[in-house]
């Protein structure tokens, strides 16, 4: 579940995000617990900056945050399509902006796929 998880985090896939609730579904349906979702797309953004330091500048800092807050609403509901949607929209839109600020200092992980 977790590798399906980062897969997701990465790519932005939906496949990965379904994969990982089915892996979970299994999980559950075999009488344990519901283990948590924890995605980690502000991590990988943070860690797709050319220098580090950068992530620290007010505005991508502000980026981050709006980031955050839909990857945390996420987590919390990841069966939720609305809250789905709003993830996916704002990793795109922190994308582009960081691509527009950046340009050459922060690279789209999604541009790294394999």
């Amino acid at each position: 579940m977790n590798q399906e998880l980062d897969q997701f985090a990465v790519t932005l896939n939906k496949k990965h995000m379904d994969n990982a609730l089915a892996i979970r579904t299994e999980i559950t349906g075999d009488g344990f617990e519901a283990p948590p979702v924890k995605l980690s797309t502000v991590e990988i953004y943070k860690k797709s900056f050319t220098f580090p330091q950068i992530a620290n500048n007010d505005y991508a800092v502000e980026q981050l945050e709006a980031l955050s807050a839909a990857e945390q609403n996420l987590n919390n509901d990841v069966t939720n399509a609305d809250t789905m949607d709003n993830f996916m929209k704002t990793a795109d839109d922190v994308a582009h902006n960081l691509t527009e600020r950046y340009h050459d200092q922060w690279v789209d992980p999604k541009d790294d796929r394999q």
